[in-house]
This record gives structure tokens, C-alpha cells and sequence, in this order.
């Protein structure tokens, strides 16, 4: 790898056409310090355009993980691959799905952040390409420990999470019924400021926050990432800041489905259960 200014790690689970998708958004905006990373915790046949795919971008490393090490495993993956070989951090580190896709202008406007003091992480505008909705700014202010006790019985088993978020998808549906997709500046909130936590979709990252000590150690396998990096960026005293000028179309769920298994309703169980644990004490 040449030095590296801006670093993208893309996390696939069972997505090689989200993903093809995703390299075709990059590859234009490719320069001589930008890199790719792409961590592959499939348990699928990878199919032959894809392979294809990846030996066409000198800019891309692919890495197969043997199994799925989650979100923020696999993550961890792409970045500890990167300082095998490099002895500091990028200026910006992108954690991300590959079901999004990346605006012309997304990294010319990361850009314009780069002397931000005590800036730790950016939450970009993420447009919902199927409730025409900006996921961000994802929350607004830290969760009250009865908001997340809340929670922690809204997941407290498969059927009452799946009635939740069937009531969760009618007010989105709701919200965008009958509004036209307009271009991105008809979006209401276009105010930078600071928020307490980003959408995990694309996670945008200062190399102040691991430089501080900050890191993507988890602690659960799966879900709670935002407030992860939201607790960690408190922690180190930096700043999480959304700008909805850095703009991603965003194509949801495409690797774990609207609605949620027993297996997936456990790791949700899990992670709620290690947020009050460690913040909520």
C-alpha cells in the first residue's frame, strides 16, 4: 500500500451484488492515497463477477475472514491488516456496509473537516433509498438508562422486537407517504452541529479517535456500535459532529433482512444487555 490518506474498510456478509455496486461508487473518486479494504465474513459461494471484480482496482485489498466475525470484528480485521504495513493512522478511517453507495462529492466535503478541532467522528447524511429519509443524525442525545431499559424489552424476544419494528417501518412509510424524491438540499435538516451518536451504516472516523485510544473492540458480537462509538468518542473528549453536506444513498438490510431472526434477536438481547453493563452502571 502507497501512505494513506483516507482509509474505507467495507464489511460484506452474503452482499457480493451490493458490493460490486459499492467498488463502482469508489472507483471514481480513487486517488494515490486512498485505499479500500474489503473484509469478507461470507458463508456463501462467491459468485465469478465478483471475483472479477476485485483484481481489477489497484486500489482495493480484499481479506476473507473464514467466518463472520460481525460488523465491527470484521472491521477490526480490515484496520489491523493496514498497520501490519503502516506505522500511523490514516487522517480519516470509514467503517462501512457495502450497501451504500457514495455522492461525487462525499470525500471533497470530508475533506473541508480535515482542521475541525476535537473532532472525532462524522455522521454524513444517509439517505434511505426506500423511505426517502436522512438516518442521521441517529441520536441526538445520550439515552436515558429507562429508554434503553425500554429497549431491552422491545428485544426481549423475536416476536415482540418483529412487532416493533413492523410499527417502526408503518411510521416511516407513514412519514414519506406521498413526498417525491427531491434533490438532497429538500431534505429538512441541513444544520452541522454536534450529535451524541452516527449511524452505524457509515461510520466516519478522525484518526484522533485512535490515536487518543480509541479502537473498535466491541464487546458484544453484534448491534450497538453507534453507542460504542459514541461512549468511546465521550470518553477521549472529541467530538461526534453530522454534516449533511457529505451525503450516501443508503440500500438497507440488504445482508440481515427487515425483520429479525431468533438468532439475530439474540445478538440484539446481548447487546443491549452489554450497554447497560458498561455505561449504565
Amino acid at each position: 500500500m502507497n501512505e494513506t490518506r483516507l482509509l474505507i474498510i467495507g464489511v460484506i456478509y452474503n452482499t457480493y451484488p451490493e458490493t460490486i455496486r459499492y467498488i463502482d461508487s469508489l472507483a471514481p473518486l480513487a486517488t494515490d492515497d486512498f485505499s479500500l479494504i474489503l473484509v469478507d465474513n461470507s458463508d456463501i459461494e462467491k459468485p465469478h463477477d465478483f471475483l472479477e471484480k476485485i483484481k481489477s482496482h489497484p486500489f482495493l485489498h480484499y481479506i476473507e475472514t473464514g467466518k463472520n466475525l460481525g460488523y465491527f470484528g470484521g472491521a477490526r480485521e480490515g484496520l489491523n491488516y493496514y498497520l501490519q504495513k503502516h506505522s500511523v493512522y490514516p487522517q480519516w478511517i470509514l467503517v462501512t456496509n457495502v450497501d451504500i453507495v457514495f455522492t461525487p462529492q462525499f470525500f471533497y466535503r470530508l475533506n473541508e473537516l480535515s482542521d475541525l478541532k476535537n473532532l472525532g467522528v462524522v455522521a454524513p447524511s444517509i439517505i434511505s433509498q426506500k423511505w426517502n429519509l436522512d438516518y442521521n443524525p441517529k441520536i441526538l442525545l445520550r439515552y436515558s438508562k429507562r429508554k434503553l431499559q425500554l429497549f431491552r424489552f422491545l428485544y426481549s424476544n423475536v416476536i415482540i422486537q418483529n412487532m416493533y419494528l413492523l410499527a417502526a417501518y408503518a411510521k416511516k412509510w407513514g412519514l414519506g407517504l406521498g413526498r417525491e424524491k427531491k434533490g438532497v438540499a429538500e431534505y429538512p435538516d441541513r444544520q452541522r452541529r454536534k450529535i451524541y451518536a452516527p449511524h452505524g451504516s457509515c461510520l466516519v472516523f478522525k484518526d484522533a479517535y485512535f490515536i487518543l485510544g480509541g479502537t473498535l473492540d466491541l464487546p458484544n458480537f453484534l448491534f450497538g456500535e453507534e453507542i460504542f462509538v459514541a461512549e468511546t468518542a465521550a470518553r477521549l473528549g472529541l467530538e461526534v459532529v453530522y454534516d449533511p453536506r457529505l451525503v450516501i444513498n443508503d440500500y438497507e438490510h440488504a445482508s440481515i433482512g427487515f425483520f429479525v431472526t431468533p438468532a439475530i434477536n439474540k445478538y440484539y438481547r446481548e447487546s443491549i444487555r452489554s450497554i447497560l453493563e458498561h455505561y449504565y452502571y
